[in-house]
């Protein structure tokens, strides 16, 4: 019976990148094969890169191709995806659709060597789904399979698909299984049997065992321009040896006839790598090439220039005639051009690589900034007469959890922004722009102002700001698939990096409880001084709001009335302990006895006693 290793249980959806007219229907034909023939579906999916004359041409030309398929079977499907890059669109399809199985080709040897070319190895490496390689030959159709077995399980994979072409076009099957001279012939019969073992059809196969000091030259001397040549192995690292590495470059390039590789991932079958893949549709992995390109553009970002002093300067000043005047519309006017999301982005990728040298470019450049902006906003405090702190002002100088959410959800958004090409890039700006510049400005226009618990409110809120959106952008490029080992081959960067990583978690963690814990110690610090108004009530608990004037609730739970003279000695208390204006609303909650407990006494000793006459 066939368990799980075979690719007739899985294969429910197939995709297949096509590009080129002349290798189109090899591609749809193995596909068709290998597709479950009842609930299967094999989207041919055709990449417009925006050049709608282009894509136009290119549907002209595969559309006949695709139409005679779907004569043969209804479960072909044409699918047109607009993507910012080939690799791109195709992984993104793969993702979406949650296929299978991917299939990809290669174009025949040209001057003796076939080109892999960028397209195919980054989708190899990145794809979320096994792939299946073809590389094209003269002839298209093929009388023989032949499937190399040396007993693992992807040999097996390949044996299952090796079947199913061959009885699919009609032609016969042999594995063959290479050994060293002064081996015994028993020990390649024995890999060919572990190879076949409970693959279905297995029986219909003929075994070959051939004796050669080299596997591809002894695999070549058998082979014939009507040979179809199928080899499997895991994805990962021995992916990247085999298709770079003489035995697959020998075969791929001498082979006479069409050769297909089996890439299946080497934990299939682990609960791991199945949760991956049924998750896979929320993991957009990034390619190598689009990783080295985001390190490119971080790089940029994170360099002080010109044009980033300007944004400064502009942004900051009108954040700061925007607080000053309490005008939301000038303070969004500040946030969309502010550059400061540029370096904490490029932190973020810096620390996501283990790039030491960029961590310290955009931490550089962030400094230079704050800086600036401080010093822009001192002097507009100076110039513009103010004599007390507007609402926006306030709002920004008493950081809560709500603060920090903001700042980590927009660190979200604008990583993700800046990873996806195809996500408009002003998101990424509007979402971090909008959680720094105005605290930057408060601090400055507080320090303006004398006013250090506004200064250094604004601060606190300033760094939990740049803490949270750090570690979004991190968090977001791990997701992503960045690594440090993708930049760097070094341990000690990577140990480096996630020592760093540990720390901004820690101080994270920190700040996150303290802003928790200052709301909870200013509402309990009242608390305790309303307590001294409201001698003989059992509990006094204060809430406090934001807005202009601050509102402020004290729930006052007694069984004697609350007087407005208790109120109005609230009030003065209370214009010791806040500053700025405040609207105070006191909620009284009764408590009503049975007459047990009013006649009761309670001993020191904690027996009770009754009043007597009772």
């Amino acid at each position: 019976m066939p368990d799980n290793n075979h690719l007739d249980q899985y294969a429910r959806e197939v995709i297949v990148p096509i590009a080129n007219p002349a290798t189109a229907p090899a591609l749809l034909k193995i596909a068709t094969a290998v597709c479950h023939p009842e609930e299967g579906l094999v989207i041919a999916l055709i990449i417009s890169l925006g050049d709608s004359e282009t894509s136009e041409k290119s549907i002209a030309a595969l559309k006949p191709i695709i139409e005679t398929f779907q004569e043969q079977t209804p479960h072909v499907e044409l699918r047109v995806h607009n993507a910012t890059s080939i690799a791109r669109g195709i992984l993104d399809v793969t993702r979406e659709e949650a296929a299978d199985l991917l299939v990809i080709g290669l174009r025949q040897p040209e001057h003796g060597q076939v080109v892999l070319g960028p397209v195919v190895e980054n989708v190899v490496a990145t794809a979320p789904c096994d792939v299946l390689i073809y590389r094209a030959a003269k002839k298209l159709d093929f009388e023989r399979v032949v499937v190399w077995a040396n007993g693992s399980q992807p040999s097996r994979v390949a044996a299952h698909i090796g079947i199913v072409l061959a009885g699919h076009q009609g032609a016969t099957i042999e594995a063959m299984a290479v050994q060293s001279y002064g081996r015994s012939y028993y020990q390649g019969a024995a890999r060919i049997e572990q190879t076949l073992a409970e693959v279905p059809g297995a029986n219909f196969c003929k075994r070959t065992v051939i004796t050669a000091n080299n596997i591809a030259s002894g695999l070549l001397t058998r082979l014939t321009d009507d040979d179809l040549l199928i080899i499997g192995f895991s994805r990962g690292s021995q992916l990247e040896r085999w298709l770079f590495g003489d035995f697959a470059r020998d075969l791929l390039n001498r082979a006479p006839g069409p050769v297909i590789l089996t890439a299946r991932s080497a934990e299939y079958f682990s609960v791991s790598e199945r949760l991956r893949r049924r998750f896979g549709f929320f993991r957009p992995t990034l390619t190598a090439v689009e990783q080295s390109e985001l390190v490119r553009q971080a790089e940029e970002m994170a360099a002080s220039h010109l044009d980033y002093y300007v944004l400064i300067v502009l942004s900051a000043f009108l954040a700061g005639f925007g607080l000053l005047q309490n005008s939301a519309a000038v303070i969004i006017g500040a946030m969309l051009i502010a550059p400061l999301m540029q370096p904490l982005i490029g932190f973020a990728i810096g620390l996501t690589t283990g790039r030491f040298r960029l961590i310290q470019r955009s931490v550089l450049s962030a400094i230079e900034g704050i800086f600036l902006a401080l010093l822009i906003a001192i002097v507009a405090g100076r110039i513009i007469p103010s004599s007390e702190p507007t609402a926006e002002m306030l709002a920004r100088g008493s950081p809560s959890l709500l603060d920090a959410g903001v700042a980590f959800v927009s660190g979200l958004a604008g990583a993700y922004a800046t990873a996806r090409k195809d996500i408009p890039a002003a998101l990424a700006g509007v979402a971090i722009a909008a959680a720094l510049m105005p605290p930057v400005v408060t601090i400055g226009l507080g320090i303006a102002l004398r006013d250090a618990e506004l200064a250094t409110g604004a601060a606190l809120l300033f760094l939990a700001n740049t803490i949270f959106i750090s570690m979004a952008g991190w968090a977001v490029f791990f997701w992503l698939g960045m690594r440090p080992q993708l930049v760097e081959k070094s341990r000690s960067r990577l140990y480096t990096s996630l020592i760093l990583v540990v720390v901004f978690a820690v101080i994270f963690v920190v700040t996150l409880l303290n802003l928790s814990g200052q709301a909870v110690a200013n509402q309990q610090a009242i608390a305790d001084e309303l307590r001294d108004v409201f001698e003989t009530a059992d509990a006094v608990i204060v809430e406090i709001g934001r807005g202009e004037p601050m509102p402020i609730f004290v729930i006052v739970r007694d069984d004697t009335p609350v007087t407005p003279q208790d109120v109005s000695r609230a009030e003065q208390v209370l214009d010791n302990l806040v500053d700025g204006a405040f609207k105070l609303d006191v909620i009284f909650q009764q408590i009503i006895r049975s007459e047990r407990q009013a006649t009761e006494e309670v001993e020191p000793d904690g027996q009770s006693t009754a009043t007597p006459g009772a």
